[in-house]
């Protein structure tokens, strides 16, 4: 049975799916929902656990050394979802939106968020909010992994080429010194690695749209995912 409150939105980097997700939410009446923010929030969680301890061993090792699966029971994520005010993130009932996007949380997210047991625990929190909100997820594995039976699944992509220049040219409006070749080289070797890790790999859906947006304008691609609703 097809689940009617999720449209899924996959790519790889820089093909534009979280800025057509939320344009998108703002002209329907689905939310647009960064799952990223679940993961961040399981990291502040045992990054708190960490520098209560004064641990002296880097995060990425203190982390190992638990059994995490007894630890997430000590967890509960949840959300609150509101176009005109903005959405929360919930830890354990507190609203922690702005701790998440401390830049210790950024760095250390990359050693929980490929742990099996970790994904599967966002998931099924996933799961639960989309019980209460019509949901655009953007992500890797959101059509094939997470909402295998989303009611819409749209897989956007567009030429490393392209979305290089993309990145570059943002970069540049926020004065930051860019350089095109160098942003090509990560995109590829960012690609690779998306496209052949072990634990949800980056892939097309079978039932699932596929939009190059090479040369298309963002109205143009929300146009083209509006007639698929």
């Amino acid at each position: 049975m097809k689940n009617e409150n999720v449209i899924a939105i996959d790519g790889p980097a820089g093909s534009g799916k979280s800025s057509v997700a939320k344009e998108v939410a703002l002209r329907t009446d689905f939310n647009y929902f960064d799952s990223g923010s679940y993961y961040r929030a399981v990291t502040l969680f045992f990054y708190n656990k960490y520098k209560k301890e004064n641990s002296k061993a880097l995060f990425s090792n203190w982390v190992t050394s638990f059994d995490l699966n007894s630890l997430l029971n000590e967890i509960q994520l949840s959300s609150i979802l509101d176009k005109n005010s903005g959405n929360k993130t919930l830890l354990n009932g507190k609203d922690v939106s702005e701790e998440i996007r401390h830049p210790e949380i950024t760095e250390e997210i990359k050693h929980l968020a490929s742990n099996q047991s970790i994904r599967s625990f966002v998931n099924n929190s996933l799961y639960e909010l989309s019980k209460n909100y019509k949901l655009i997820i953007d992500g890797r594995d959101i059509g094939t992994e997470v909402f295998p039976n989303a009611i819409v699944k749209i897989f956007l992509t567009a030429s490393p080429e392209e979305r290089a220049m993309r990145r570059k040219l943002e970069q540049e409006e926020k004065g930051i010194p860019s350089n095109y070749e160098s942003i090509l080289s990560d995109i590829i070797r960012r690609d690779d690695s998306d496209r052949n890790r072990k634990i949800a790999p980056l892939k097309m859906a079978s039932d699932a749209f596929l939009i190059d947006t090479s040369g298309l304008s963002k109205n143009v691609v929300i146009s083209m995912i509006l007639s698929k609703l």
